[in-house]
């Protein structure tokens, strides 16, 4: 009887220890989970996740230790209500309780970039909480895009692809006023924010444009 006690017991300390020091998902809600998060930058940008993709600093994706690859979550910062609907590719964070890891560009559209660190509430998304979230979006989208001159739209193409290689460019001559133009055209987003977050990152470099539907 004593030892069939002693392993009751025992059970129920390392049910709770684990209950108590691991964040996990809110029971009333297994889609839903509240805790730390980090972002990661141009150290890993253009390295393989662990989904075998290409980490690209400017998209929407996340890191997540156990949620399957290609879940999409919607990310809420408490702090200033800012939310991003991100997909995940890759694992971690694998630093103390952190629950996600988000790319540079989600970092700055919560406002949690120049902290580093940020309290957030992370929300599986299923199909159709997906497209209530997206409903305004369409594949493709929007673009940012710049009025020039030859030369200068040259100078500035080289610049991006300088910036981001996989950046898809496009340039085409529009009149403007009645004067002739080269419009050229970086990015296919499939959203305003997704776009808006990306010329943000463009604006530190001095090369940032206006965000406009495709």
């Amino acid at each position: 009887m004593k030892n069939d006690r002693k392993c009751i017991l025992l059970t129920v300390i390392i049910f709770l220890f684990i209950g108590v020091s691991q964040p996990t998902f809110a029971q009333s809600n297994d889609k839903t989970q509240v805790g730390a998060a980090s972002w990661y930058g141009s150290k890993y940008h253009g390295r393989k996740t662990s989904s075998g993709e290409r980490y690209n600093k400017n998209e929407m994706t996340a890191a997540h230790k156990t949620l399957p690859f290609g879940t999409m979550v919607k990310v809420t910062n408490p702090a200033n209500d800012k939310s991003v609907i991100l997909r995940i590719n890759d694992r971690g964070p694998f630093v103390g309780k952190r629950i996600i890891d988000v790319s540079e560009a989600a970092a700055r559209k919560l406002g949690m970039h120049s902290e580093g660190v940020a309290k957030v509430k992370v929300e599986v998304l299923d199909k159709s909480d997906l497209a209530a979230a997206t409903a305004e979006a369409k594949p493709g989208a929007y673009t940012i895009q710049t009025a020039a001159n030859h030369q200068q739209a040259e100078a500035l193409s080289r610049k991006l692809k300088a910036f981001d290689k996989h950046l898809p460019l496009e340039m085409a001559e529009e009149r403007v006023n009645g004067r002739k133009v080269v419009l050229l055209k970086a990015g296919r987003f499939n959203s305003r924010n997704e776009a808006e977050a990306f010329n943000e990152l463009l604006e530190e470099e001095g090369l940032a444009g206006k965000v406009s539907e495709a």
